[in-house]
């Protein structure tokens, strides 16, 4: 008979972050359990407020499925001996599966046939496997950060203060340290604090509705979502989208009660950056927007609280007064700022360290001015003036104030400070863009400018990082060094940036040593191959991810890896190339090519050893194709490259019928070689077809 589980786990509040991931892992906790000791079930979900994790399992079987077990003895072949008696390794089999030889079976496996012992394992009852099952589920939970409490060892996200568990109907008992197991649930903390009893899903969710909580997280958001735009629209104004945000204020309250709060119109002075990351990320508010002046704040936020007011105005004029604190603060920093221009604050970013083992941030200024001095050099960028500039701009706002208190804003004040300064527009907004983007999906730098600046900056972070050991780890990256390059690939691809990586890594490990006066010297090509070899591997997952072949990116990533614009060109070129009808016969014939000649010597082609017709054949035939390559790869035209490539596909296949390539005669032999050589690496101006699938 199958019956209903219910599984509460109340905490003290549970940080936000920590939530949605804890709601899907108890889902999947749960139905590992359940499948891992064969109990059968029909859905599972999972639900989570600051104060519970809860966990309903649908028409669970009320006891475990029999099954069988098999363990396995000695092979046949030397279980008994010439008359059929079983030797001492059967005897000593069956004793210790505690059954008669008799009753052992024979099985065959992959290596022949053995001796088992199989024994039936009569199923348990559900109740029982639970008082196991359940303290498991909950002690396995995986969070960021666990903590302890009391005298106990249990650890968890926040102290556990009660456990529900009913099945059935009936209270499944264990024990999390103290905390007993029962029926009972709670309401709100201040709302309906009292204990309820719970015997089946429907008076559970009847329970917590009366309690004022909302359990379900979806539905709790939309109630949050559907109330701050109902209100906004009110005042005459839209909310600032932010999904984030959303998903954060809809885990910390169980019950939402949305509100709205005023602040003083002079306060809109400031930039609006500043108002909106005080109010989204010191105090969970949503910004308003004026509906008639698309874009400008107005001099509300809305808010939600998580318990009902008798006197909600009580309750917004203390929101107000907070806020109004952090704006006044934010006001007096940026005036503070302004008493001197940017350029003024360079000098202060001595005193800040970047990493320990590389200097401060004007060390790192120094080298970005370089870099990014390199970096407008390839792209032919004309006068260099202006990027230099952004890059001696580029960490100045670090010494502000203003962005002192609101680390957040960094490069957004860089940009107003420098335009107060009377900077050029371009370098100001270079300051800001050399963040972006801050996600792989994330919005890229506007202008070149800032496009050469963010590259320059990612290098030398990336670099830097790598010379001090702190390398990326499985899924330790705390200096974001992986996105740093996803930053990188993704500008010089939507700009399309035709750049050496290679010697923008060089230039910029070179700038590091060389400040360093020669210390990582010794190890620098070392770290070049490191860098390049982590830069390589995040393009290849995103090109991978952005749907080409696998094999194709392997293919063309394997020979030629550094203008990653035609890089990507040839990857697509190559997966457009292998959809044609003969691509598997061609693949072919190019891959016996390339694998003939590895690990072969290679030396000058000389006509006058050609015996065969077909080697001469194959040789001119080559000579020509090449001439033609040549000019579409000088045009970067390589799907035409490829189409051309292919007319060698005959003279190849002939070459192979009718010649023995590695001939006895040493110099037939190498000739013969050499010629495959050139024709390899005429292949390899593309990709390494060797990789290729076929």
């Amino acid at each position: 008979m199958a019956k209903e589980l219910i599984l509460e786990i109340g905490t003290e509040e549970i940080p936000a972050g920590f939530m949605r991931d804890a709601i899907d892992k108890l889902s999947e906790s749960a139905s590992g359990e359940l499948a891992g000791n064969a109990l059968a079930y029909g859905n599972i979900s999972s639900y989570g407020t600051p104060r519970r994790l809860t966990l309903r399992v649908t028409d669970l079987t009320d006891n475990q499925e029999d099954r069988s077990r098999e363990s396995y003895g000695p092979p046949v072949r030397i279980a008994f001996d010439e008359k059929g008696n079983p030797t001492n390794a059967t005897i000593g089999f069956a004793k210790s599966q505690g059954v008669d030889v008799k009753d052992l079976v024979t099985v065959t496996r992959d290596r022949g046939d053995f001796l088992a012992a199989v024994k039936k394992i009569k199923g348990q009852k559900t109740e029982k496997l639970l008082k196991e099952l359940l303290p498991r589920i909950i002690t396995g939970l995986p969070f960021r950060k666990s903590m302890k409490w009391g005298d106990g060892e249990a650890v968890f996200a926040r102290p556990i203060r009660w456990l529900l568990a009913v099945y059935g109907g009936k209270t499944i008992h264990f024990n999390i340290e103290e905390v007993k197991s029962s029926s009972k649930s709670r309401g709100h903390r201040f709302m309906s604090p009292k204990p309820f009893t719970v015997s089946g899903w429907d008076d559970y969710a009847e329970g917590l509705e009366k309690g004022f909580v909302v359990l379900d997280q979806d539905r709790r958001k939309s109630i949050i979502e559907k109330g701050i735009n109902d209100l906004a629209e009110k005042i005459g104004g839209t909310a600032l989208k932010d999904e984030e945000l959303l998903e954060t204020v809809t885990y910390l309250v169980e019950y939402p009660v949305i509100l709205k709060g005023d602040f003083e119109e002079d306060f809109l002075k400031l930039p609006k950056e500043v108002l909106i990351s005080v109010m989204k990320n010191h105090q969970k508010y949503f910004p308003v927007l004026s509906r008639s002046e698309s874009g400008k704040l107005m001099p509300h936020f809305i808010f939600v609280a998580g318990t009902k007011a008798r006197d909600e105005r009580v309750v917004a004029k203390g929101n107000e007064r907070v806020i109004r604190a952090r704006f006044t603060d934010a006001r007096f920093f940026y005036d503070e700022d302004r008493t001197m221009p940017l350029s003024d604050k360079i000098g202060k970013l001595k005193d800040m360290v970047f990493l320990s083992d590389l200097g401060t941030y004007y060390d790192k200024t120094e080298r970005l001015k370089a870099l990014a001095g390199v970096i407008g050099g390839q792209l032919g960028m004309e006068p260099l003036t202006d990027v230099i500039r952004a890059a001696e701009l580029s960490k100045a706002d670090l010494a502000t104030q203003m962005v002192f208190e609101f680390p957040e804003l960094q490069g957004i004040m860089g940009k107003y400070y420098a335009l107060l300064a009377g900077e050029k527009d371009g370098v100001a907004r270079a300051i800001e863009e050399q963040y972006m983007p801050t996600s792989r999906e994330g919005d890229l730098p506007g202008t070149d400018i800032g496009s050469v600046l963010s590259i320059a900056d990612k290098l030398d972070t990336i670099s830097a990082c790598f010379i001090s050991g702190l390398i990326p780890t499985g899924t330790s990256d705390p200096y974001a060094l992986r996105r740093h390059a996803i930053g990188i690939i993704n500008i010089v691809l939507d700009k399309n940036y035709h750049l050496s990586i290679n010697e923008l890594f060089r230039a910029s490990i070179t700038a590091i040593v060389d400040q360093a006066h020669g210390k990582f010297a010794d190890s620098q090509d070392n770290i070049l191959t490191e860098v390049s070899g982590f830069f390589k591997e995040r393009f290849r997952n995103i090109m991978i991810s952005d749907g080409f072949p696998q094999d194709v990116v392997e293919a063309a990533i394997s020979t030629q890896f550094d203008d990653i614009v035609e890089v990507k060109r040839r990857i697509e070129a190559l997966s457009e190339f292998r959809k044609a009808p003969d691509f598997d016969s061609l693949g072919t014939a190019f891959k016996r090519v390339v694998n003939i000649v590895k690990g072969q010597p290679k030396g000058e082609v000389r006509d006058s050893l050609f015996v065969e017709p077909v080697e001469r054949e194959l040789y001119l035939s080559f000579i020509n194709t090449r001439e033609k390559v040549d000019e579409k790869m000088s045009e970067r035209n390589y799907p035409e490259s490829l189409s051309i490539m292919k007319t060698l596909k005959e003279p190849v296949d002939k070459f192979f019928e009718h010649v023995l390539v590695m001939d006895e005669n040493a110099e037939l032999r190498k000739n013969r070689l050499s010629m495959l050589w050139e024709i390899r690496d005429l292949f390899f101006r593309i990709a390494d077809f060797s990789k290729l699938s076929t």
